[in-house]
């Protein structure tokens, strides 16, 4: 049986070592993990430009308001929500991109019952409600 090292562990290994873990694993893997793996390397190394629009419109926001972004030890502060809502309604006057509200989350019996509702309603056999 295998223990699971700690990353501890393994920064203390040869480089060459690791190389060798690596490559044993790599060839008990089945084909079509190899690809993923290989396709979710390849992807990851891809610009993200959406995320860095949104995120330039935010900080020429905050500047335009002289709202810090910043602590005086330079590290990034996240912006308060009373900011970001200050931000959000003149993002639109000041014709900077608009930022979209996250997609609605159903759960599953949500979703089933909605898929039971369209069927009956498809099948006609919806009960009607009196008045």
């Amino acid at each position: 049986m295998m223990k699971l090292m700690t990353l501890k562990q393994y920064m203390n290994m040869s480089k060459p070592a690791l190389i060798r873990k690596i490559t044993k694993t790599l060839r008990a893997m089945p084909k079509a993990k190899l690809a993923r793996l290989c396709y979710n390397l390849t992807k990851s190394k891809l610009p993200r430009l959406s995320i860095r629009k949104r995120k330039k419109a935010s900080r020429i926001l905050a500047e335009m308001y002289n709202i810090p972004t910043k602590d005086a030890s330079g590290r990034r502060i996240r912006l308060m929500t009373s900011e970001l809502e200050l931000l959000r309604k003149n993002k639109e006057r000041l014709g900077v991109e608009r930022m979209r509200k996250p997609k609605r989350k159903f759960s599953r019996k949500q979703l089933a019952a909605q898929r039971l509702f369209a069927k009956r309603a498809r099948a006609g056999t919806l009960k009607r409600r009196r008045r």
